[in-house]
């Protein structure tokens, strides 16, 4: 079968391979396993960064790529069609399924091998490219709402609004009943963020002066701050605050992670000490940790790694870094299906390519760019 893999020597670090396919039925001891013909992959971030991302120290990175990634089919979304199932399976062959395959095993290939409790039956209202585009983002989106305890009602910032995850999560808001969804993105991509149900939209690389009913701040850029030493972005934000009589409830920060890029926006420094007025709910009736990134430096990930093994939470009041979990996330996947077939839930698509070195290639390009407008997806 083909399949898209990591090889260090290619460029973009991937190319797409004639290799052995899965075995049906499955070998022993993986008899909870479906083995599915795939029809689409969702390209994420993760993927184009060799999954290690930002989880390790700038000097280890490339030495743990090389180490883990090397010769490993890439990619953990998916939507195709059932080939064969376990006994006892509630899986049919010919049932459109959608889903997430473990970490390092690779979506990015024509038959793949995937728990059936991270598989979901597709919803009907989205073609496969649709349905494997949603799948980490829209996980991500509802994993975090439910860990930070939104209510519907709550006022959410979300920063990068118009990114893979920042666009579902904009959309999952709205159909969760939110009381009001800001979000930041660059000038380009205002429209869109406000065609997806944003009720205030901050452009932080806008020359413009604020406006308070559609804040279009002045300034913008990495710094946001103009002549007179003002954040305009800030100052935006606070103007949407004082609209809504109250502070935001939760921040899902889409933006910054480990890489020195993305932490030059600061958002999380300029968010949290902003205190005329204070942006960021406080007090007992408020989550102890919401503001919420989903990328970090190594000591965020460890931290990250500490909850998730022993339940201890030794992030600083406030803040948090949020970590996805596939195993037994077909609940999640279902909550997804609902929202797409009743709701409307559709992730927004900038291109499609092919599962070829080109289509692969380009799809990683566009993501190192991060210039993306929505999601990328691979048709198989």
């Amino acid at each position: 079968m083909r399949a898209a893999v990591y090889d260090h020597a290619a460029p973009e670090g991937v190319k797409v391979v004639q290799r052995a396919a899965p075995s049906s039925p499955p070998p022993r001891g993986n008899g909870n396993e479906v083995l599915v013909r795939v029809r689409a992959c969702g390209v994420n971030p993760v993927d184009a960064k060799e999954v290690v991302g930002d989880k390790l120290p700038g000097f280890l990175r490339p030495i743990a790529r090389r180490l883990v990634t090397n010769g490993k089919t890439c990619g953990f979304d998916l939507s195709g069609v059932v080939e064969s199932a376990p006994a006892g399976s509630t899986f049919r062959p010919g049932d459109e399924v959608f889903g997430a395959v473990p970490p390092l095993r690779g979506s990015f290939c024509e038959l793949a091998r995937v728990p059936s409790n991270q598989l979901c039956r597709k919803p009907s209202a989205l073609t496969h490219a649709e349905a494997a585009a949603l799948v980490l983002p829209g996980l991500t989106v509802v994993q975090l709402l439910s860990q930070h305890g939104f209510e519907p009602g709550q006022r959410v910032l979300v920063i990068g609004a118009s990114g893979g995850v920042g666009h579902v999560a904009v959309k999952v808001l709205r159909a969760f009943g939110a009381g009001s969804v800001t979000g930041i993105c660059g000038e380009r991509n205002v429209a869109f963020v406000r065609s997806l149900g944003a009720d205030d939209v901050v452009a932080y690389d806008s020359r413009e002066n604020p406006n308070p009913s559609g804040v279009y701040p002045k300034g913008g850029g990495l710094g946001s701050r103009d002549g007179d030493g003002r954040d305009r972005v800030m100052d935006a934000l606070a103007a949407i605050v004082e609209k809504n009589g109250a502070p935001f409830d939760v921040v899902v920060d889409a933006v910054s992670s480990g890489d020195a890029v993305d932490a030059a926006h600061a958002y999380e420094r300029r968010v949290l000490t902003h205190d005329n007025p204070p942006l960021l709910a406080t007090g007992a009736n408020s989550d102890p940790h919401n503001y919420v990134t989903i990328g970090a430096k190594f000591s965020g990930w460890v931290k990250a790694g500490l909850k998730r093994v022993a339940g201890v939470n030794a992030f600083p009041p406030r803040r948090e870094l949020f970590w996805i979990t596939f195993p037994n996330c077909a609940n999640d996947l279902e909550t997804l299906r609902a929202l797409a077939d009743e709701k409307g839930l559709r992730p927004s698509i900038e291109t499609v390519v092919p599962l070829t070195d080109d289509g692969v290639r380009e799809a990683f390009r566009r993501l190192k760019s991060r210039r993306t407008r929505g999601k990328i997806a691979i048709e198989v």
